[in-house]
């Protein structure tokens, strides 16, 4: 339970762009009833960059992520990192007392470690809090798999800056530096897209941990040169009717693989945390 006194006491791992948007928002209290305590980045000018701009001294540094663990004031670590930060610091976490936000939701696409840190939070009556990041509609989808649900599928459109890099592209000789028009680049289940795809399609992989998993939820990316926001279509059919919603989000004006509304869903969550009235599914 929250002290609502004190807050929240929340350590931050990743102090990159959406790192850096979830640390300002603890201290500009947009995130409600959080405490920043302390914060860890292996990128020692990144994690000192971002230190001196929160101007709070009192906020403790580490380079090592285990060292900020170890810390037993902190009752909620803030994953803003990698999925491979999520596999290594999880379980030590959880191991350790503290409740988990978890922004590289693409390494749930692993169901064992999913099934792993699920078990072992219920049994120490610990949370795991994942934002619906960059899409709306969870809500829907969640309500809607009380019951059966068909087939749920997103369609994601991004400008080709965004996805260069991708191993999948890589894999497949897949240049799209000179597109010209759109072009679909994938389609397939979202374990294979987040594998191919790992700093794109994070919300392929939450849409299926609200619906109908990894395995049977298909993806579609798409690669369109004229487009300057990001689109994500979500389709849903099941015994609840049909649901259709399409999001379209600014870049984040640090990172151009990231949406905008992904850091604002989870400054939205920390909020909703602490608060008395809980709003939507």
């Amino acid at each position: 339970m929250v002290d609502m006194q004190h807050g929240l006491k929340a350590g931050l791992i990743g102090c990159g762009a959406i790192g850096r948007t979830l640390a300002l928002a603890t201290i500009e209290g947009k995130a409600g009833n959080i405490e920043l305590l302390a914060m860890c980045d292996i990128d020692k000018e990144r994690l000192e960059s971002l230190h001196k701009e929160l101007g709070r001294e009192e906020i403790k540094k580490h380079l090592d992520p285990f060292d900020l663990l170890e810390n037993p004031e902190i009752e909620l670590v803030i994953e803003a990192a990698t999925r491979e930060a999520v596999k290594n610091i999880s379980e030590r976490a959880l191991e350790r007392g503290k409740s988990l936000l978890i922004m590289s939701a693409g390494a749930f696409a692993d169901k064992d470690l999913y099934d792993s840190l699920y078990r072992m939070a219920s049994e120490k009556k610990l949370k795991i809090y994942i934002p619906s990041g960059a899409i709306i509609g969870l809500d829907g989808v969640k309500s809607a798999s009380v019951e059966k649900l068909g087939r749920v599928e997103i369609i994601s459109t991004k400008n080709p800056r965004s996805l260069e890099g991708a191993p999948y592209l890589k894999e497949n000789n897949i240049d799209i530096s000179n597109l010209n028009e759109a072009r679909a680049l994938f389609k397939g289940t979202a374990d294979k897209a987040i594998e191919g795809f790992p700093k794109n399609v994070n919300v392929a992989v939450i849409l299926s941990l609200a619906g109908v998993g990894v395995e049977d939820t298909w993806v579609t990316i798409v690669a369109d040169p004229e487009i300057k926001l990001t689109k994500h279509e979500i389709k849903a059919e099941g015994d609840f009717g049909k649901l259709h919603c399409i999001t379209q989000n600014f870049l984040h004006p640090d990172n151009p693989k990231t949406s905008y509304l992904a850091p604002l869903s989870a400054i939205r969550l920390l909020k909703k945390i602490s608060e008395p009235v809980q709003v939507g599914t």
